[in-house]
């Protein structure tokens, strides 16, 4: 049987990787920006969009189910699904630009996105924040 023995030019290929894989992360790491919003997404149509820097509780009606979606100390999470795995209530909290939660069984996405808004499609107290030229 033979011995591996690990020679100079490993040790450097080695360390030239480590070096890639920490330039990467630390990449990413300073890329990455709070996000200013949460944005409902059911069946691939926006449905809703909350500031994330007000506490709320909203209850997402998918067509065949129902989400529990809280927005609390810049943070968005669901704490309860009706679907039958509930994987997205696990998927933890989400809060940079780009993070997303998704529920499957009820075509649910919930994303957070740049920039402040607060609209609640088909509501009476629809409110625009933001206006572009």
């Amino acid at each position: 049987m033979e011995r591996f023995h690990i020679k100079k030019n490993d040790l450097y290929l080695i360390g030239l990787l480590l070096a890639a894989a920490l330039c990467c992360l630390l990449l990413v790491w300073l890329m990455k920006k709070e996000g200013g919003q949460v944005v409902v997404y059911v069946g691939g149509e926006q449905t809703a969009s909350f500031s994330l820097g007000q506490d709320r509780t909203y209850t997402i009606h998918a067509g065949n189910g129902v989400n529990e979606l809280v927005i609390k100390d810049g943070t968005a999470y669901l704490t309860d699904a009706d679907c039958p795995d509930k994987l997205c209530v696990g998927m933890g909290r989400i809060r940079y630009d780009g993070q997303t939660i998704v529920c499957l069984p009820h075509r649910v996405v919930i994303a957070i996105e740049g920039g402040e808004a607060e609209t609640v499609s088909g509501s009476d107290d629809e409110v625009i924040d933001i206006v572009a030229k």
